[in-house]
């Protein structure tokens, strides 16, 4: 079975785009995290990547691509792969802030999808994304 960072390269090889240092390195990174740019500047040094018009550069490259996208969530800018699925893509996207600690946590759930889509409210629209952002605390046992 292929590794999820390897779609993405993949992804890239079919477009005949180049796989650079710098844009496997964020892939790497960002394969199961939800970063600021600080954090992904702060990853990437760790690596020995340190320009910092690089990383804005191949973000942006990788926001167009499809590969990337943006999140705001309380004001604040989060970076994330985008996966080739309804549930997770470039354009729709189901995340669940904890509050407790300022996790983010990706929601996987074709139900959800399927019930924005399919209610009435949207019967004269063609919706083209749902982004949802939940906030929510830990339940005390």
């Amino acid at each position: 079975m292929i590794d999820k960072k390897e779609k993405y390269f993949n992804v890239l090889r079919k477009k005949n785009l180049r796989i650079t240092k710098p844009r496997k390195a964020l892939i790497e990174i960002l394969e199961d995290n939800h970063l600021t740019f600080k954090e992904i500047q702060k990853k990437l040094a760790e690596r020995g990547f340190t320009n910092v018009s690089t990383i804005y550069n191949n973000l942006d490259f990788l926001i167009q691509e499809k590969i990337a996208v943006e999140l705001y969530i309380n004001e604040t800018k989060y970076y994330d792969l985008a996966i080739d699925n309804k549930m997770h893509n470039a354009d729709s996207h189901i995340h669940v802030l904890i509050k407790d600690n300022n996790e983010i946590l990706e929601v996987s759930c074709a139900d959800i999808f399927d019930y924005i889509e399919d209610h009435e409210a949207f019967d004269n629209f063609d919706v083209k994304y749902i982004r949802i952002t939940v906030g929510a605390r830990k339940k005390q046992v």
